[in-house]
């Protein structure tokens, strides 16, 4: 059985996102697994992984915007900015903050386009090397701020020193990074206790399995559901498997899955009136 495709996996906490990888090459017999965005250990969810020659599509979800649920406990600061490292108190004597002073908070700090500290273990790389590796090392990492993006944050519940929301934010944001800054704000900090990414684009982790129920290939057409999907003769086939190009009509430079019979076989690009191979699967 062919296993190359794409597997929606709902991640256990404990494991890593290299951990699932490493169960599914196992499984299918094959070097060829990557995910298409880390979750921490600690955190649970949608984990996109791609297997044999789909791994090639990886680039076109990296990108991709998330949705979360996360759980905060304000008043509260570690390391690694959850619970997976020694969490201790902050002092603080004002007043709790009311649910309606959070909310402007978050409206005024953190919706849109923001700056933002990745937390010192993070798997960012410095000088080739991952931040989290040096930090456990007790190397000294400066972390330098970068842009990141928030489309919406919803409050869902709060009873001080908890508090749930969800959030859809864009590649690259870092949830531990905000329960820090929106913490440190309101109480003079906060960590991130829980994490649940519910979805990546329209892609949602209800339709998720266990790793270990994972056996079926999904159609990257069912994953990659932003991009065009051409459907081509079958008498073109062997012309694209061999990436040859030939006659097409569409916009220069338009990317698009290439199918026949309702099933994908690569991503092609138009080039000069015709249909470039540029992934054959």
């Amino acid at each position: 059985m062919n296993f190359d495709g794409f597997y929606l996996v709902d991640k256990e906490a404990g494991w890593t996102s290299f951990d699932v990888c490493a169960r599914l090459r196992k499984q299918f017999n094959t070097r060829k697994v990557g995910h298409t965005g880390t979750l921490d250990p600690f955190a649970t969810g949608l984990l996109i992984v791609a297997v044999g020659k789909c791994t090639r599509m990886i680039p076109f979800l990296e990108k991709a915007k998330k949705s979360y649920t996360t759980k905060i406990l304000l008043g509260k600061s570690s390391p690694t900015l959850d619970p997976e490292s020694e969490v201790t108190e902050i002092s603080f004597s004002g007043e709790k903050p009311t649910k309606e002073e959070i909310e402007k908070i978050i409206e005024k700090n953190f919706i849109g386009k923001i700056e933002q500290v990745p937390p010192q273990f993070s798997a960012l790389k410095i000088n080739g090397k991952k931040c989290c590796d040096l930090a456990r090392k007790g190397e000294k990492v400066e972390m330098k701020s970068r842009s990141a993006e928030v489309f919406s944050i919803k409050i869902c519940n709060y009873s001080y020193p908890e508090l749930t929301v969800e959030m859809e934010v864009a590649a690259g944001f870092y949830v531990r990074s905000f329960a820090r800054d929106l913490g440190k704000i309101l109480v003079g900090g906060g960590i991130c206790s829980e994490l649940r990414r519910t979805a990546i684009e329209s892609i949602s982790v209800e339709d998720a399995l266990p790793v270990g129920m994972c056996v079926e290939p999904i159609d990257p057409k069912c994953i990659l559901t932003n991009f065009l999907q051409t459907e081509i003769p079958t008498g073109r086939v062997q012309d694209f498997i061999a990436g040859r190009a030939f006659p097409w009509s569409g916009l220069e430079g338009e990317k698009s899955l290439v199918l026949v019979g309702g099933k994908t076989i690569g991503l092609g690009e138009i080039m000069k009136g015709k249909l470039q191979p540029r992934i054959v699967l």
